[in-house]
């Protein structure tokens, strides 16, 4: 019963995702008899990587950054589900136990099993907070404007000089 649930679990999991990245994608949700709207707001790629890590590298063409915080972030919310899951199999054997030696087994193994949960946890967090900084140098680099100092020196009609400076900020 537990294992249906689990399998259950996944498929919703994944389901969700998929339903998340087509609503996010900009495609807008028609009613029927409505047209497309031609300018419609698409997120940027901070407010990408504030949902999913790595979307919103991908979306600037790093690929590689990308796939490795999307990546990340993935296989850490697996263990997350994948360690709560055994720790709570083996809480529930730790309930139903019939010796003392049993009892302590099984609930030093629920124990590791939810230690384990809560760093995969903190894991999870660490990649997301990562993520978000690297996106935010990537953002912020992307719109500086070229800083340029210029000095020209001149020599002009009747043999005059003329000192031309120009500065853009």
């Amino acid at each position: 019963m537990l294992r249906l649930f689990f399998r259950i679990n996944k498929a919703a999991c994944f389901c969700s995702v998929v339903l998340c990245f087509y609503l996010i994608s900009g495609r807008p949700v028609l009613a029927l008899g409505q047209e497309r709207i031609a300018a419609e707001k698409r997120f940027g790629p901070l407010e990408k990587s504030l949902l999913i890590p790595g979307w919103g590298q991908i979306s600037e063409k790093r690929y590689v950054e990308g796939a490795a915080f999307l990546a990340a972030e993935a296989f850490c919310l697996y263990e997350i589900f994948a360690n709560n899951h055994l720790g709570n199999e083996n809480y529930a054997s730790y309930k139903k136990a019939e010796t003392m030696d049993d009892a302590v087994r099984f609930r030093q193994l629920t124990e590791k099993f939810d230690a384990r949960r809560n760093q995969f946890l903190l894991a999870a967090a660490a990649v997301w907070a990562v993520n978000l900084v690297d996106i935010y140098l990537i953002v912020k680099n992307k719109g500086k404007k070229e800083k340029t100092f210029t000095l020209r020196i001149e020599r002009g009609e009747h043999q005059q000089i003329s000192l031309t400076a120009s500065c853009h900020f």
